[in-house]
């Protein structure tokens, strides 16, 4: 083979591999039979697996954004199961049909509270604080 061209080479090597086969198609039919199944089976089994972590990783990525957004602010519900938004201020009555609530009694909304930064009564003081054994005058 030393001084054939690359392609003649090729295809030398391709011929031998066609005879090879179409001696033993047998041999060939027998590894396809036996074989063949479990592999389309190993790769079913793979995608299903691969499927499944995607999913996986889908549902763990989803409770991690649920967890890192902001509780939702509470709502009045009155004891009828509707919004404080259907009840008419002057009347206290709900404005939905046929409901038989009379007045809104349920809890009030709440306000916006400001907080302010906790801070340290010592540093606060304008004057030393005196100790208990000691008197103003000397």
């Amino acid at each position: 083979m030393t001084g054939l061209h690359p392609t003649a080479a090729v295809l030398e090597h391709s011929t031998a591999i066609v005879q090879v086969v179409s001696n033993d198609w047998w041999a060939a039919l027998v590894f396809f039979l036996v074989f063949g199944g479990s592999i389309r089976e190993a790769f079913r089994r793979h995608h299903r697996r691969r499927l499944a972590v995607l999913a996986a990783k889908a549902e763990l990525a989803e409770s991690r954004n649920a967890a890192k957004r902001p509780a939702p602010e509470p709502q009045p519900i009155c004891g009828c199961s509707h919004h404080l938004s259907f009840h008419n201020p002057a009347t206290s009555s709900c404005a939905v049909d046929d409901c038989r609530c009379q007045q809104y009694v349920g809890p009030e909304p709440l306000g916006h509270v400001v907080a302010l930064p906790l801070v340290d009564p010592e540093r606060m003081s304008a004057a030393p604080l005196l100790d208990r054994g000691e008197s103003g005058a000397h």
